[in-house]
């Protein structure tokens, strides 16, 4: 399973050629976001000026691609990554720590166009679509 970060969703929704070609062409079932994305997309599609337009572009957009839940074992993984990240100083966003740990208790890698910050994360895959 690959998940993707809601930078990535954003760059789809605005018709980035690369990440659209990626994402059209993933097997059924291999690419998902987590809930933490649903709420970030959530939240910036109610600030939007056209929040019933900006619905529809993400429910026609994303209505190929499961959502995974924020459940305990992610809750529990997030919690491991922030005490690691904490003790070597390298503390990042407390949503993307969320992300992180849906996407470390499945095991699955994580595409991003923020890979600076997921790179830190001990045991997480991370993926950047715009450099590959």
């Amino acid at each position: 399973m690959t998940l993707l970060d809601t930078n990535v969703i954003v760059h789809y929704l605005k018709g980035d050629p690369g990440i659209v070609s990626r994402i059209r062409h993933a097997s059924r079932g291999e690419l998902a976001i987590p809930a933490i994305v649903v709420y970030e997309l959530e939240y910036g599609m109610l600030r939007s000026k056209f929040p019933s337009r900006r619905r529809c572009e993400l429910e026609e957009g994303l209505k190929h691609i499961q959502h995974v839940p924020f459940d305990s074992d992610a809750a529990m993984a997030a919690a491991s990554i922030r005490v690691e990240l904490e003790k070597r100083g390298m503390l990042i966003g407390p949503l993307d720590l969320l992300i992180a740990g849906t996407a470390v208790s499945r095991g699955a890698a994580l595409v991003t166009n923020n890979a600076a910050e997921f790179s830190r994360i001990p045991g997480l895959r991370v993926m950047d679509w715009r450099s590959a």
